[in-house]
C-alpha cells in the first residue's frame, strides 16, 4: 500500500481534532514513513506558524505551537517524509478536473490534491473532505477511512 494524505488529513495528526483518533488509527497500521510533498509541509507549517503568532485564543495558539512542534519530530523522526513530485503533470491533471467539472469545480487546493497522489503513484488516498475523496475515488484510488 502506498498511502497519500491530503492536507486535512495530515493535520489532523499533528492537533487534536474530531477525526484525529480515526486518522491515527489508520496510519500505525502502516509500515513505512507517510510521504508528503513540500507543498504540504510548507502550507501546514506557514498555517501553524501563522497561528502561533496571530491566532484568536492563547488556546489555539497553543494548539498550533504543539502542531510546529509534533511536525519537526515528525519529520525528524521519519514518520512524515517530504517528496519530490512533479507538479507540471500534477496540475495538468487538476486543470482538466477543472474543465469536466466547470461551475461545480472546488477550490484548487481539492483538485490537487488527489492529482498530487495519482502523480506519485499512491494506492489509497486519505482524507475526511468527500470533496477530494470523490475525484481520488474516480481516479482509481482506494480511499482511507473508506467511508465517513
Amino acid at each position: 500500500m502506498k498511502p497519500f494524505l491530503d492536507t486535512g488529513f495530515f493535520v489532523t495528526l499533528l492537533v487534536e481534532t474530531s477525526g484525529s483518533q480515526v486518522a491515527w488509527r489508520i496510519v500505525r497500521g502502516l509500515n513505512d514513513s507517510l510521504e508528503l510533498t513540500h507543498l504540504q509541509r510548507f502550507q501546514v507549517e506557514n498555517r501553524l506558524q501563522r497561528e502561533i503568532a496571530n491566532g484568536d485564543s492563547p488556546l489555539l495558539r497553543a494548539a498550533a505551537a504543539g502542531g510546529l512542534q509534533r511536525l519537526r519530530r515528525y519529520l525528524d523522526e521519519m514518520v512524515f517524509r517530504a517528496v519530490d513530485v512533479d507538479y507540471d503533470v500534477a496540475i495538468h491533471l487538476a486543470s482538466g478536473w477543472q474543465r469536466e467539472l466547470g461551475l461545480q469545480t472546488p477550490p484548487a487546493l481539492l483538485l490537487l490534491w488527489p492529482s498530487l497522489a495519482i502523480t506519485a503513484g499512491a494506492s489509497h488516498f486519505l482524507s475526511f473532505d468527500p470533496r477530494p475523496r470523490k475525484l481520488a475515488k474516480a481516479a482509481g484510488l482506494d480511499l482511507l477511512p473508506e467511508t465517513l
